[in-house]
């Protein structure tokens, strides 16, 4: 199918409309990653702030460790296994 003569666009025209949506799209781009870096700033705080409570006050509450944190009791848990 042939295009018509009607349908044909400016390469510059295109170009330019091409250039401000970049334009648009990385001024985004930079409120994206300034978001990111506040959230990230923030749970570091927060991460720190739980990391310095005392331990008693961690386990407050909560009555059994993560389980990142439980400790391998033996030989019978296979190695996927943390308790």
């Amino acid at each position: 199918m042939a295009r018509s003569s009607d349908c044909r666009t400016d390469p510059a025209a295109v170009t330019v409309s091409l250039a401000a949506a970049a334009a648009v799209l990385e001024g985004r781009l930079s409120v994206l990653r300034e978001a990111i870096n506040e959230v990230d700033a923030q749970i570091h705080a927060v991460s720190e702030r739980i990391r310095r409570l005392p331990r008693s006050m961690a386990e407050c509450g909560d009555s059994e460790a993560p389980a990142d944190e439980r400790i391998d009791t033996g030989p019978t848990s296979s190695p996927g296994d943390r308790r």
